[in-house]
């Protein structure tokens, strides 16, 4: 059966994958010390991530996905947690964002990467958009092993075809590839790590371009 953008967003991240984003808004917290500023959630689908960024910090988000059905479940999830005073919302590819550089201190995703058209132009845009000092944590993983095997085993009560779906649905992409985007856009200092809590993209913007 086919899973519209909105409940997929409603009822499979918002219930199934909901322990992964307040899990990986720590980590992320916890790796990068941010916790004011403002924070942009890139590719945020419902805006799980940035929702539990902002519930354990002071930071602003900025809300930012291509898909207008996305977005309409992201400000539903806002009003619900009481947000609408600290986060916003843009309707924009990655690879092309309307704001003016140096507008953020930290930029996350989860999940949105290996869906992106141009790695390189996107990887740009994130690096134009970090203020001097800001971080990007970027990448995609289903949380620790135990999480990992919770959601595999309800998505698959859900659905029998769903890792296959999964292996079929969402393009592959190794970390050399990555690597040579970053390199592309012009980005010499990063950290691509591949594990058991997924695959995660760092890179720090120091005052002086590394």
């Amino acid at each position: 059966m086919a899973t519209t953008t909105s409940t997929f967003y409603r009822n499979i991240a918002g219930e199934v994958f909901a322990p992964l984003y307040p899990y990986y808004a720590r980590l992320i917290v916890e790796k990068t010390g941010i916790r004011s500023g403002r924070c942009l959630d890139v590719g945020c689908g419902g805006g799980h991530l940035g929702l539990a960024v902002a519930e354990i910090t002071d930071l602003a988000i900025s809300l930012l996905d291509q898909s207008a059905e996305a977005l309409t479940v992201a400000r539903e999830n806002i009003e619900q947690h009481s947000l609408a005073s600290r986060m916003d919302l843009i309707q924009a590819s990655v690879e092309s964002i309307p704001l003016p550089d140096a507008s953020f201190d930290l930029i996350v995703s989860r999940g949105s990467v290996p869906f992106w058209q141009n790695l390189a132009a996107a990887f740009g845009e994130i690096w134009r958009l970090l203020k001097p000092d800001g971080q990007a944590y970027i990448g995609g993983g289903l949380g620790t092993p135990e999480m990992r095997e919770k959601i595999q085993t309800a998505m698959r009560k859900r659905d029998p075809q769903w890792h296959k779906q999964m292996q079929t649905g969402i393009p592959r992409r190794d970390v050399s590839e990555y690597s040579q985007a970053l390199y592309e856009a012009g980005i010499r200092s990063f950290n691509v790590d591949k594990g058991d809590e997924g695959t995660w993209i760092r890179f720090h913007k120091m005052t002086s371009r590394p």
